[in-house]
């Protein structure tokens, strides 16, 4: 929000009831005392129904009713399976791009954007992003978070690698909230086709709020267009398939120790620009997404650098084909595009000295103009934003996300760890933990100043110990710069 104004991306909230710490928008009904301390519809209710007081569980002051501001334009509640609609996304654009695998690996969805489309100019009192970890896209879905978004994600089944509860997680979430008196009613938007969601509009027609299905078209289930047929005041079912481009981007991030030999091509000397219309254009010709990137010598500017490596996605064919065992005539085809100028990997790497570095310069990254709210640093290594091309090796599936230490990849979670750098897990944890805390983990004896500073043995850059306060890490705020004894945060807190 800026100046007051909201976007459809920005959740209309008011803050959390102080007692069961519910997430209040302007379209719910509460109370709130003169210190701005709110009291929901139903912890009021009890309250009422124990002591028939109304004075504020915080501070004792004198509650007052605040009403929803209905200003008359419509709002809506938006529920989000993002996998589902992920997984569709990529068949469709492979689809579009005419490639000869069944999937394009690179789409990534921009949830912001995907709103944008589904609110159609409304306000969007609230949203809930559902998936399954390891998310699709960590990094992203924390911005999504800081934003006002209750994300939910569940774990995949050890059996079957599918996702559980996620739908009957909607259908809950959906009615309770339909089930709410305090809540303005407006629209409930779906963005899923599965037929699963249909206790949930059942639920919402008894209580006489509105439906909206938001999915790829051909991936909507025929008992939810049935419903839909009957209950076409209630039930309506828009389709995603022209919005393709709006609501997605590609992924061209990778890192040069990824470099699969057998699926990589190097153009020499190249007198273009490598962007988004050329990749799409080439992709077309050959058939089989890659990623691209400048690549060079490392004793040479990246801005210098005029060679550029196309990695293509592990994927399958059609015919249910590996990449590999069609690599031969894709690399026969970029030879006849860019005659006396293409090499594989291993002859690239041989016109080097061993011992020299071969860089990759991130200077050309196409479609990465997304939210600046979503964007995420290239050296992030969490799911959509980064996803490595070749995966963690040359065994991997395309989908998995960019090679990890193994105590990375423990961090299977998105919701924040509580104990912070308190964690006695540390980097085994599963739940998430900020960079500081985990370079804490890496040295937990740094909140200790060490005894013997300038007579230490192993000077302050080799001193498992703190050599002063600037080098400390706070175990209180959670913070690297001072030690817990020097915290000037009032309780530790941020």
């Amino acid at each position: 929000m800026e100046d007051g104004t909201y976007t459809s991306y920005d959740l209309l909230g008011r803050g959390n009831c102080c007692k069961c710490d519910k997430y209040l928008t302007r379209y719910h009904k509460f109370w709130q005392c003169k210190s701005n301390h709110m009291t929901c519809f139903n912890c009021f209710a009890d309250q009422m129904y124990d002591c028939d007081g109304t004075e504020c569980s915080c501070c004792s002051e004198s509650l007052q009713p605040v009403r929803p501001q209905n200003e008359g334009d419509e709002h809506v509640f938006i529920h989000v399976d993002d996998s589902n609609m992920w997984i569709e996304a990529k068949k469709r654009a492979a689809l579009k791009l005419k490639l000869k695998c069944i999937e394009d690996p690179r789409l990534r969805l921009d949830i912001g954007k995907v709103t944008d489309v589904v609110a159609n100019g409304r306000n969007v009192a609230w949203g809930t992003l559902y998936g399954s970890e390891p998310p699709p896209i960590d990094s992203v879905w924390q911005k999504i978070r800081e934003r006002g978004w209750k994300v939910i994600t569940t774990e995949r089944s050890a059996i079957t690698n599918r996702e559980k509860q996620v739908d009957h997680q909607m259908v809950a979430d959906i009615t309770a909230l339909v089930s709410d008196r305090s809540v303005t009613k407006g629209k409930i938007v779906i963005v899923s086709g599965d037929a699963d969601m249909i206790p949930a509009i059942n639920e919402s027609i008894k209580m006489k709020w509105s439906t909206e299905i938001w999915m790829w078209e051909g991936c909507i289930s025929s008992a939810l267009k049935k419903l839909a047929d009957e209950k076409p005041g209630f039930v309506q079912i828009n389709t995603l398939d022209s919005s393709l481009e709006e609501v997605t981007f590609t992924n061209f991030k990778f890192r040069e120790k990824d470099i699969p030999k057998s699926r990589s091509a190097i153009i020499k000397g190249i007198d273009f620009a490598p962007d988004e219309k050329w990749q799409n254009g080439l992709c077309e010709k050959l058939g089989w997404p890659f990623q691209f990137c400048m690549i060079g010598p490392d004793d040479l500017d990246p801005t210098d650098y005029v060679d550029v490596i196309l990695i293509f996605g592990k994927v399958k064919s059609v015919d249910g084909k590996g990449i590999e065992h069609h690599f031969d005539k894709i690399f026969e085809k970029l030879q006849q595009e860019y005659p006396w100028k293409i090499v594989n990997y291993p002859s690239y790497r041989n016109e080097y000295d061993r011992s020299a570095e071969i860089c990759i310069a991130n200077k050309y990254e196409a479609l990465m103009n997304i939210d600046d709210q979503l964007s995420v640093r290239s050296d992030d290594p969490s799911h959509n934003d980064m996803d490595d091309l070749s995966g963690s090796g040359e065994e991997d599936d395309f989908q998995l996300v960019q090679r990890k230490t193994r105590r990375r990849r423990n961090q299977q979670y998105s919701a924040p760890c509580v104990d912070r750098s308190n964690c006695k897990r540390g980097l085994n944890c599963k739940y998430y933990h900020s960079e500081d805390e985990k370079k804490f983990f890496r040295n937990p004896d740094k909140d200790k100043e060490c005894n013997f500073k300038s007579n230490c043995k192993y000077g302050s850059s080799k001193c498992r110990y703190a050599h002063s306060n600037k080098m400390g890490y706070c175990t209180k705020c959670h913070k690297w710069g001072h030690l817990p004894t020097k915290c000037q945060t009032k309780n530790g807190e941020n």
